[in-house]
């Protein structure tokens, strides 16, 4: 991939205003994570940007829609990246072709010479020997269609198509109505509207497109269900029958040009959005202002002494974190609002522990403007989202993990938020009894405050939802301290301990005693059950993690849980067997992403470096299965690329925790304009310990510090070499039981 990088890196220096030094979208591979289990979306999109068109192809099951294999079935407006379960967008299909159009043709097409790059991707239709090329503005792109002279170059435009996964788990799209209207010879638009997908949602979502061409088709028509070709200029259709639109160029029409806009409330929205971001048929202005966007957004990081494949990583993974959530401010549907409105956070249940603190230094109003539309859901949906996609909530996989995102934000003093609303927003998570636990809130809040455990009869994945409600409560204590509430913070941080209510300390195994084990109602033991018990949606017991993970998931009081497990060298013991063990410790999914820097708290720094080392080095390659789980939104690439800067957040506090920087130097500017520096000196394969570390001058003697003291920029200094040594020997993190 080096000719790729050089390439965007001349069409860099041909960016007007961008600065040299931020001139860094060019190291962007879009193809990493595109196999495997990475899920990442692949086609173009701006930062944060409502508009990703790219391929469906294959099996139409995919939520990037994107697959390694099989025909390009057409090219679709709307994806998400990173993301698993059942399918989700997929709508208003585009598709080139050339030979007289037949409602029987198969539009599919096997594909060649395919090329993926930032805000830009092109592929040849061997069917139909057309060349494609698309490029995206933030609600709107614009294609490239290259016949060759192919014969009757045409263009289907369906309106029915949804990327769905079938039944299974009843997680499937469906289609429940479309309509397509040709205005003119060169001018279309419509709507479709569906419901279902990932989070099962029962109120629809529509997407409204409006599309122009800059040649005339010489014919034109519209296909109804089993109908044939007709020259009808609109098409309405209920249900998932066939609806779609047909047209037919002059055979001099080698080069057709196709933009197209969507919204989520309506035509003429659609195309306002279109005329005001693309006004000309102009793919390379277009795709000039994508890489000038991508290299503000960006180019907040900086390194020095990276190799080549490092940068690639570094900010490949950087973009996967702007994918989503997406603005749709002044795209919602359902309420009037002057607050930002974002969608797809696609979970926050993944996002809050490493994308969100990580935009929140890079992009803080970015955040803000998150949680403000999180916040404003909240007054008109009646809940915060766990999860939220197509204007619809859910689903919640674990905990109401909106209250961390938001204790983060507070420990931080993120500007631009209402704090009284915040924490009467989640109060009521705490506790009202959610209608739908899938869709919102905590389900078997009751028995939480009542028997302060959940039990395996009162909800699914009892156990992590347990762990989750603990840390969750502790994030409603910070928002109360935020707004001087006592009362509140004092009953919340109580609760916060009541993930020992499930510790069982007779549970044993690989030689070590005591784990978290669910319960049922009457305060017996989850049986049959080991360590090493887990489940997906609708088990008993762990969600994407078991309880050697799930019994170090406290990271309110990580100082309870070495006390439990028999104190520092205990703790340390265990932890050096889960990470030893395969089985116990699964790097792909986020459960685990805090756990190799647990060490610290026992003052074992050496133990973090060596483990997160280990972890980065064996598990994260630039290529397309280079990610060893679901990106998750960019979850999963922000997790390594935080590992790769040396320090990692305890999301919901104010706390960094020092592991093992990969990188020489490395720079964050920060939202209030100045420069934090992590400076490995001495950085070397082998010296992946820390001798000693300094922040702006001053000796630092403890394995963290504090967001203020990074807020204030400098450097932290961290003298590396090739053993381990103490020198943490200060306070470890801080933890809400006493010392």
């Amino acid at each position: 991939m080096k000719w790729f990088g050089c390439v965007i890196g001349l069409l860099m220096a041909t960016v007007v205003g961008v600065p040299a030094q931020t001139r860094v979208a060019g190291y962007v591979d879009p193809t990493i994570g595109s196999r495997g289990p990475g899920h990442v979306f692949t086609g173009p999109s701006m930062p944060f940007g409502m508009m990703k068109p790219g391929p469906d192809v294959g099996r139409n099951d995919t939520n990037p829609g994107w697959a390694a294999e099989g025909e390009v079935n057409g090219f679709s407006q709307t994806h998400v990246s990173g993301t698993g379960g059942g399918a989700k967008y997929g709508n208003i299909l585009v598709q080139p072709i050339t030979g007289e159009f037949s409602p029987d043709v198969n539009i599919s097409s096997p594909r060649t010479k395919e090329l993926q790059q930032l805000g830009r991707y092109r592929v040849h239709l061997d069917r139909f020997g057309v060349d494609v090329d698309l490029t995206s503005s933030e609600r709107a792109a614009i294609y490239t269609f290259d016949y060759h002279g192919g014969a009757s170059p045409g263009l289907v435009i369906d309106v029915q198509h949804c990327l769905s996964s079938s039944a299974r788990n009843g997680e499937d799209q469906r289609t429940i109505g479309s309509a397509v209207e040709i205005v003119s010879a060169h001018e279309f638009q419509g709507s479709t509207t569906v419901e279902g997908g990932w989070n099962k949602q029962v109120r629809p979502y529509t997407v409204y497109f409006a599309a122009m061409t800059d040649a005339d088709a010489q014919s034109y028509g519209t296909v109804r269900g089993t109908q044939s070709a007709r020259s009808g200029r609109v098409s309405r259709a209920v249900g998932g029958e066939r609806n779609l639109a047909w047209l037919q160029f002059p055979k001099e029409s080698e080069r057709v040009h196709f933009k197209i806009g969507i919204s989520f409330v309506s035509v003429a929205q659609a195309r306002s959005n279109l005329l005001r971001e693309i006004p000309l048929f102009d793919s390379e202005q277009v795709h000039r202002d994508a890489i000038a966007a991508w290299n503000r957004g960006l180019g907040k990081l900086t390194f020095e002494g990276a190799s080549d494949e490092q940068m690639t990583m570094l900010y490949t993974a950087l973009y996967h974190t702007m994918l989503m959530p997406v603005d749709r401010t002044g795209e919602n549907p359902l309420w009037p609002s002057t607050e930002p409105y974002y969608d797809d956070f696609y979970a926050i249940w993944d996002t809050y522990r490493t994308s969100s603190p990580l935009l929140t230094l890079v992009a803080p109003a970015r955040v803000s403007g998150m949680l403000q539309s999180l916040l404003d859901t909240y007054e008109h949906d009646g809940w915060l989202p766990d999860a939220r996609t197509g204007n619809s909530n859910g689903r919640t996989q674990g905990g109401s993990n909106a209250e961390i995102m938001l204790a983060d934000a507070a420990s931080k003093d993120l500007p631009g938020i209402d704090w009284q609303r915040a924490l009467k927003a989640a109060v009521h998570d705490a506790e009202d009894t959610p209608r739908d636990q899938l869709m919102q809130g905590r389900g078997g809040v009751e028995e939480w405050k009542t028997l302060g455990y959940v039990s395996v009869e009162g909800v699914d994945r009892s156990g992590s939802k347990q762990m989750e409600y603990a840390a969750d409560d502790y994030a409603v204590a910070v928002l109360a301290a935020k707004t001087g509430n006592a009362t509140l913070r004092k009953k919340y941080l109580l609760r916060s301990g009541q993930w020992e209510k499930l510790w069982n300390p007779d549970l044993a195994d690989g030689g070590f005693r005591g784990f978290i084990q669910p319960r049922h109602r009457d305060g017996t033991w989850y049986e049959p059950f080991t360590a090493l018990s887990s489940c997906t949606w609708g088990g008993d017991t762990f969600y994407e993690g078991n309880s050697w993970t799930y019994s170090f998931f406290v990271p309110q009081d990580e100082r309870a849980v070495m006390e439990k497990m028999g104190g520092a060298d205990a703790f340390v013991r265990r932890l050096d067997a889960f990470f030893a063990v395969p089985g116990r410790y699964d790097v792909g999914n986020e459960p685990g992403f805090l756990d190799p820097y647990l060490y610290l708290w026992a003052g074992r720094q050496d133990r973090t470096a060596a483990t997160i080392s280990h972890l980065l080095r064996q598990n994260f390659r630039p290529t397309p299965a280079g990610l060893p789980g679901n990106d998750d939104s960019g979850a999963m690439s922000a997790w390594w690329l935080l590992g790769m800067l040396g320090f990692y957040p305890n999301a919901g506090q104010d706390v960094y925790l020092i592991g093992s920087p990969q990188i020489p130097v490395s720079r964050i500017t920060l939202g209030n304009g100045k420069q934090f520096t992590v400076r490995a000196e001495g950085l070397s394969e082998r010296n992946l310990y820390i001798a000693s570390a300094t922040l702006n001058g001053a000796p630092l003697h403890r394995g963290w510090f504090r967001h203020r003291e990074l807020m204030q920029g400098g450097t932290l200094l961290l003298r590396m070499t090739d053993h381990a040594v103490h020198w943490d020997d200060g306070e470890p993190p801080p933890s809400v039981s006493p010392r």
